[in-house]
């Protein structure tokens, strides 16, 4: 399983600490996203794949709350 860690700093002297990991596996079809950071920001998604080039996903943000998505495969 792989979990990628990211740190920023700015010029300003704010540290950002990000960790995110795409596309793990639920299921046969059904794959999940998240991200949290230090800014208490996060995100969980979901993406189910219907057929070879079609999918639906939806995702819940700290932001922008949540959101539902047609994903074409190319």
């Amino acid at each position: 399983m792989l979990v990628k860690l990211e740190a920023e700093v700015f010029t300003d002297g704010t540290v950002l600490i990000q960790l995110k990991r795409d596309d793990i596996p639920i299921s046969k079809r059904l794959r999940m996203s998240f991200i949290i950071n230090s800014d208490k920001e996060y995100m969980l998604g979901f993406r189910y794949i219907a057929t070879k080039n079609l999918g639906f996903s939806t995702h819940h943000d700290s932001d922008m709350v949540y959101g539902l998505g047609l994903t074409l495969i190319y």
